[in-house]
């Protein structure tokens, strides 16, 4: 075994000014501001003395935006539209509060949140779920295998950590990457890995992680955008279930931290600092300490160890030793009753490690968790047996301070009032919704001289980026493995048809539990209030398609955003937050866990290159009974179709005004606009939800698709990939919201809209529930969409399937 020695100095800071501690911060990599690195002075110089450079390596980890989050605690003063707002906290306007006022409307639904390594809400009398999302963007960005192997490695210790450890039992994974068709030459900036080059190894090492634990990858999503080459964007989450008995825990005086799993090397040297700022063009070469060495053999281990434990009663506290090390885990569980810790007991992977290095080291595979002394032989025993080597790290003592020593001498002792109370950052946004200077364009597809135009779009929509297949990269991992996954990502006569999420079975419950995702980051460029909201009613609305009761569905927020002390960057993210939070409580979904990612954008030869704000909303759903499974895929010819929701115009945000501004931008002397975007109201949503779930549970729902990125034709188009039928619709049938035209009703992409199929002996259930009948599934293999008499998509499924189908495999 490799030993360390106590090395370690004094850094004088008491002496210095403003800028050069700015100065010093930035020598050193600490992230830390120049009113950060003054409230440090304060420290120190109220105790007299100069810091360790283990104690300036603990506050710059703990202070860190990756690990406090403090542009959400932020006081910020927000302009929309020239009308000013103080916004106290983000997240305890936003978040903390609308949970909390739907938790008095459904007390017994959360059992707990904002706690934890992730939250949990009840599955049935004995038995709870949590979900956690996170991102590892900056380590993908400079080594896409590392960086997105340990980032699921990292979620899934979450899960081991929340509760008393429980079990990870389905995996999540959405990435926003650059277009793979990306020309090297329009990258600006050197170092940079291409999109190819990222994509290719980010789904390699979520694979391979995964996989190899014996996880099952059941959900996911894929954005590609200009603005994702220099920052990709790698959100990794995992499902867990524990005993009810076991979520609540506790660290109390003479508790032992034992530190078990992998060993403590040089690899993740300040990665949440890394982490909390942008990237250069330097970072791909003095960044990659910041990147950990990912093991799943080893965490499977540990994974497995932990469980046993927990099923003993040897457990009182447990979480991960993820962002900050020991520094974090240890600081965490000791941030109450203070203890002391040991750091030379802490296994290394190589020598020569100095003090700092063995407390922040972000090495992966490595949990930390509280016991009672007397239960140290009997824990032994179980990492004998489970092959995993544990450690003695430190003990809880009552005195409220971290004091580390290494090899008897004190390297830091800060006092947790202070560690665990970083300065209040104060910040102005800004944001307008008077866009655009363009040309509004009108929509004519000539649809009064046949289909050849609808169909043109069609094919056009289906072949894009943003709409086609991702089987090639739901084919790299093992969404089955642990057999538990009922509603699986591809169905289908041949198995290659999408589908709106997953239903994983939970051993020991009658119920299951239902995943789904949505992100729609290209309404965020000029439409973030309505992004947020929109997205929150897409996660919602898939987990509902698929049978999830909607009265028992919880929700994450995960966002990441580009600068955030650029105004109108804060203020979109502001924005964004309001429309997310007004969705959600209105529909009774609370916020359970959620995670945010800031200074996502590259400084370039050329300037920096921002991500838009993105929001990830990802969500579990309680599913009462098997028999109420609803997949994507059409089931049968002689079906009826029926839709939930009603259009309305503006196609601001969709892939179609997308496609025709880039197609409309060389050689137009005035550019493409779409501004306006659609209209929905959340509460006719909920009740058109509620009302879909009865049928749900008379067995009424044969299949079911969201209407989502594409609009109306793409889902039905979806619907038909099944192979067991094609499909005949007549708009002339369906009512909207407003005078819709025709494309916008086709490829427009209003939100709170479901497609779904009946048998025609059980259409009455949904008639008289109000849903309206848009057509039938046909023994013709095609996709027609009338108008009355006027034909405006007439195409056979063998020249549409194919463009959907292969659109990625050229590239993975």
């Amino acid at each position: 075994m490799f030993t360390s020695k106590a090395v370690f100095r004094h850094v004088p800071i008491l002496n210095l000014n403003a800028e050069e501690l700015l100065a010093l911060s930035q020598k050193l990599k600490l992230s830390l501001s120049k009113e950060d690195m003054l409230a440090v002075q304060a420290i120190f110089a109220e105790e007299k003395r100069e810091p360790t450079d283990v104690e300036l390596e603990v506050i710059a980890q703990t202070w860190s935006e990756h690990c406090k989050h403090r542009i959400f605690g932020a006081k910020i003063t927000h302009t929309i539209d020239g009308k000013t707002e103080v916004v106290d906290s983000l997240y305890k306007t936003y978040v903390r509060d609308v949970t909390g006022r739907i938790r008095e409307k459904k007390p017994d639904f959360v059992l707990s949140a904002f706690v934890d390594n992730a939250g949990f809400v009840k599955l049935d009398d004995e038995l709870a779920v949590c979900l956690k999302a996170e991102t590892h963007n900056h380590p993908s960005a400079i080594e896409p295998y590392a960086g997105a192997n340990t980032g699921l490695g990292g979620v899934i210790r979450d899960i081991l950590g929340a509760g008393k450890g429980a079990k990870p039992v389905a995996s999540l994974d959405v990435f926003c990457f650059g277009p793979p068709d990306t020309k090297q030459e329009d990258i600006k900036a050197k170092d940079v890995i291409h999109p190819l080059g990222v994509m290719r190894g980010v789904v390699r090492g979520v694979r391979d992680y995964g996989n190899r634990m014996g996880i099952p990858t059941t959900s996911g999503a894929i954005q590609f955008d200009d603005t994702y080459i220099y920052n990709p964007l790698v959100f990794c989450g995992t499902m867990g279930v524990i005993p009810i008995k076991d979520i609540e825990k506790e660290v109390k005086p003479g508790h032992l931290l034992i530190a078990a799993g992998g060993r403590t090397g040089k690899d993740g040297l300040k990665g949440a600092t890394f982490s909390s700022v942008s990237l250069t063009t330097s970072s791909h070469e003095e960044d990659q300490t910041a990147v950990q060495i990912g093991n799943p053999i080893e965490e499977k281990k540990v994974a497995d160890f932990i469980l046993a434990a927990r099923e003993k009663g040897l457990i009182q506290f447990v979480t991960d030793c993820g962002a900050g090390g020991f520094s974090s885990a240890a600081g965490e569980m000791l941030s109450e009753v203070g203890g002391e810790v040991w750091l030379e007991n802490a296994p290394l992977k190589v020598g020569e490690m100095e003090s700092w290095q063995v407390f922040i080291s972000e090495s992966q595979e490595r949990m930390v968790m509280a016991i009672e002394e007397k239960d140290l032989p009997e824990m032994q025993k179980l990492a004998d047996i489970f092959e995993t080597e544990i450690c003695i790290l430190a003990k809880a003592d009552g005195t409220g301070i971290l004091t580390v020593k290494h090899h008897g001498e004190v390297v830091c002792r800060l006092d947790n009032k202070h560690l665990h109370e970083a300065p209040r950052r104060h910040m102005t946004s800004e944001w307008s919704t008077e866009v655009g200077s363009g040309v509004e364009f009108e929509l004519d597809y000539g649809f009064e001289n046949g289909p050849e135009s609808g169909n043109q779009i069609l094919k056009a929509l289906l072949a894009d980026f943003a709409i086609v297949s991702r089987e090639p990269i739901i084919r790299e991992y093992d969404h089955e493995v642990q057999g538990n996954t009922l509603l699986k990502p591809l169905a289908g006569a041949s198995g290659d048809a999408p589908q709106d999420g997953s239903v994983i079975r939970i051993h020991g419950s009658e119920q299951l539990v239902a995943l789904s995702v949505a992100l729609l980051p290209e309404w965020g460029k000029t439409m973030p209030h309505l992004m947020g909201r929109a997205t929150v009613d897409e996660c919602v609305r898939q987990l509902v398609a698929m049978g999830a009761n909607p009265e028992r569905i919880a929700i994450l927020d995960n966002f990441c955003v580009g600068n955030p002390d650029a105004p109108e960057e804060l203020g979109a993210l502001v924005e964004t937050t309001k429309g997310m939070a007004q969705t959600a409580e209105i529909y009774g979904a609370p916020f359970v866990s959620g995670k945010d990612s800031f200074y996502n954008y590259f400084k370039t030869d050329e300037g920096p290159v921002s991500i838009p704000v993105t929001l990830l909303v990802s969500g579990f759903g309680i599913m009462e009974d098997s028999k109420h499974i609803v997949g994507s895929s059409i089931r049968k010819v002689g079906s009826k179709l029926f839709l939930l929701g009603q259009a309305s115009s503006g196609l601001a945000g969709s892939v179609l005004a997308r496609v025709l501004v880039k197609g409309s931008a060389e050689g137009d002397e005035e550019a493409l606009e779409f501004t306006q975007g659609p209209v929905f109201e959340e509460a006719t949503s909920l009740e058109d939800y509620r009302r879909y779930y009865e049928l749900v549970r008379k067995g009424v729902i044969l299949s079911a698709h969201d209407v989502s990125e594409g609009g109306l034709a793409v889902a039905l188009a979806e619907m038909a990939f099944s192979g067991k039928s094609g499909i005949a619709v007549d708009l002339a049938d369906i009512p909207t919201l407003d005078d819709t035209p025709p494309a916008e009703h086709l490829f427009g992409e209003t939100p709170g809209r479901i497609i779904f199929e009946v048998d025609p002996e059980k259409a009455a259930f949904a008639s008289e529930l109000g849903f309206t009948l848009i057509g039938e599934t046909t023994d013709e293999k095609r996709l027609l969409i009338t108008n009355g008499d006027m034909d405006f998509i007439d195409a056979p499924m063998e020249e549409l399937k194919p463009l959907w189908k292969d659109g990625l495999k050229a590239f993975y």
